[in-house]
């Protein structure tokens, strides 16, 4: 999976559920105004943060905590160097000058925060994220030493979250909140909107939710079945693209919703990709949410496509046709299949 595109269209937000949910390794490279950033994943998990705003080094902050003094810094560089740069810097405290693990964890973890936390004021610029097979090394060359790597990342969703929780709470106290695209200032910026939340259920739900989510790259066919399923007394959440539906269901499940997710088998991946997109998003979706029912549709099935979904257990129905969802009788077989009692047991 690679992901790129404007931040005006994907803000950081949603590009880190993304990664959450798709549980990718790779680097995140985001550039706004002049300024670069950049964030470190590890499976889905944030494990170092960059910006050329936002510079600091660890013994910086050490110092100024009054964890080490400039001595101690000077003897821990010397012995790093010494030995190759081999180790990270705060590897060589801990095991050489007694500085406490938990100590550097701490500050490594409000490091990385403090600087993701300063990347969503980048509402303007472009973003990439490319899929790496480690990210201990960069363009094969060492990370710097000095700065700051987590072995245990970050959960992405929740720096989301708590960027969208730093805010409110600017909001709420009435501080002025403004982005000047132009500023020079080192200072973060949170005048930013890191998603617009989707609507979640109602919640006092009725004891069965009906409750769909369907993602499909053809709009005729998605806006008939929308209209189709709400007709019936569905709740329907129509999505165009694998993106914009891990969103909705991860904000629906947190919420206590369990929709039906139906997906189009033949739609791009999310990377622009091939033909097998709903497969891929099929996939994640199996990965990160146990308990909600996938459904696949397709007018034309892959072999090796159908083996997969039938591996992972779901069920693959018949896909209407342009021409057929005129049909009256075509669309209610279609849709007895897909709201079926087994389906809302």
């Amino acid at each position: 999976m690679s992901l790129a595109g404007n931040l005006e269209e994907l803000g950081l937000g949603e590009i880190l559920q993304i990664v959450s949910l798709s549980r990718k390794t790779g680097v995140l490279s985001l550039s706004s105004s002049g300024r670069d950033g950049s964030v470190f994943f590890r499976l889905g998990q944030v494990v170092r943060a960059s910006s050329n705003v936002y510079v600091q080094s660890m013994g910086e902050v050490l110092i100024q905590k009054g964890v080490i003094d400039p001595d101690m810094l000077r003897k821990a560089l010397a012995f790093q160097q010494e030995n190759g740069f081999r180790e990270r810097f705060g590897v060589v405290l801990v095991n050489n000058f007694g500085v406490s693990q938990d100590i550097i964890d701490d500050v490594v973890r409000e490091q990385i925060e403090n600087v993701v936390f300063s990347l969503f004021a980048w509402t303007e610029g472009a973003f990439r994220f490319e899929v790496r097979d480690t990210v201990d090394t960069v363009d094969s060359t060492q990370v710097d030493p000095m700065q700051f790597m987590l072995d245990q990342g970050l959960n992405s969703q929740f720096l989301a979250m708590e960027g969208t929780r730093i805010l409110d709470e600017m909001r709420h106290a009435g501080e002025k909140v403004s982005v000047d695209c132009d500023s020079t200032d080192d200072e973060p910026d949170f005048a930013f909107d890191l998603f617009e939340h989707p609507k979640a259920p109602d919640p006092s739900p009725p004891a069965v939710q009906k409750l769909f989510v369907i993602v499909d790259d053809d709009g005729a066919t998605l806006k008939s079945i929308e209209n189709e399923l709400t007709h019936r007394g569905f709740t329907v959440h129509a999505m165009t693209r694998s993106e914009d539906t891990l969103i909705m269901v991860d904000s629906l499940h947190r919420s206590g919703g369990l929709p039906v997710v139906l997906i189009d088998l033949l739609m791009p991946k999310m990377d622009g990709s091939g033909e097998l997109g709903g497969l891929e998003l099929l996939e994640m979706l199996h990965g990160n949410f146990k308990n909600i029912q996938l459904i696949v549709m397709a007018d034309k099935v892959r072999s090796e496509a159908e083996s997969r979904i039938r591996e992972l257990g779901y069920p693959l129905v018949s896909k209407p046709g342009r021409n057929d969802i005129f049909n009256r009788a075509v669309m209610d077989s279609f849709l007895d299949r897909i709201t079926s009692a087994d389906v809302f047991a």
